[in-house]
């Protein structure tokens, strides 16, 4: 198997953050040559970046969205498993203590009925009651 052979993983946030930025830079330099800048620095700055259209960019903020939001399940398992109230994680994330709860129940419910196979039920589940300790060591 060469290199090229080799699996590719998908892009990743890192990856889309990069077009998003490219395209970030590249307005810039291109506000700079609309407004009369120096047209040569801008030119050469525009040079050196990839091509990074509008949509490009928002193509990239939805994925990179999607995965975020994706992975946002069992990163409040873990925060919860370390002690954090279901407040503090509605406060976390810009919602009430019922509606981080409402989330989570949906999302391990959706893993369960997805990748039951790869999902931890009960360790998922353990968390969800606010009387049960979510100190959990695994």
């Amino acid at each position: 198997m060469t290199e090229d052979d080799a699996p590719q993983m998908p892009p990743d946030i890192p990856e889309y953050l990069s077009v998003w930025s490219t395209y970030g830079q590249r307005a810039v330099w291109e506000r700079v040559i609309a407004q009369g800048g120096n047209k040569d620095v801008a030119l050469g700055a525009l040079s050196a970046l990839p091509e990074a259209s509008a949509l490009d960019a928002l193509k990239a903020n939805r994925a990179a969205v999607d995965l975020l939001v994706g992975r946002r399940w069992y990163v409040m398992r873990e925060a919860r498993e370390a002690g954090a109230t279901w407040e503090a994680i509605g406060d976390a994330l810009g919602v009430t203590k019922q509606g981080a709860q409402d989330y989570y129940r949906r999302k391990i419910e959706k893993q369960e009925m997805l990748v039951s196979d790869l999902h931890d039920a009960a360790r998922a589940r353990a968390v969800l009651d606010e009387g049960v300790s979510p100190n959990i060591v695994f």
